[in-house]
C-alpha cells in the first residue's frame, strides 16, 4: 500500500495492546506513516490497553468512558471526510487557487 491508497484520505487512529501500556508508540509511529503518504491524520486517537478485558463475550465494549471515545474518532473522521470534499470546501479552494497574487508576498 502507498500514496495510491491514502493520499487526501482522511485516517482515524485506534490501536489495542495485551498490556498495560497500551499502543501508543505504534500509533505515534503510524501517525508519521500516514502524513508521509500525504493522509489527513484526525489529531484524536484511541488506545486500547489490556484489550482483551475491555470486551464481552459478544464482543461489546464493557467501558462506557471507551465507548465514548472511541465514537468520538469516528464522528471525526466522518466530520473531517465529509468537510474534505464538501461543495463548499472545494468552491472554496477553487476560488482560492484563483485568486490575485497577495502583493505584500513578493520577494524584494
Amino acid at each position: 500500500m502507498g500514496f495510491n491508497e491514502f493520499q487526501g484520505k482522511v485516517l482515524g487512529l485506534i490501536g489495542v495492546a495485551g498490556g498495560s501500556t497500551g499502543a501508543i508508540n505504534s500509533l505515534n509511529g503510524l501517525r508519521t506513516i500516514g502524513r508521509a503518504l500525504r493522509a489527513w491524520v484526525i489529531p484524536n486517537q484511541v488506545s486500547i490497553p489490556q484489550a482483551w478485558q475491555m470486551f464481552d463475550d459478544s464482543g461489546q465494549i464493557k467501558d462506557s468512558d471507551l465507548e465514548k471515545r472511541l465514537k468520538e474518532v469516528g464522528h471525526e473522521v466522518a466530520r473531517f471526510a465529509f468537510l474534505h470534499t464538501s461543495e463548499q470546501a472545494i468552491e472554496f479552494l477553487q476560488k482560492w487557487e484563483e485568486a490575485q497574487t497577495n502583493p505584500g508576498a513578493e520577494d524584494r
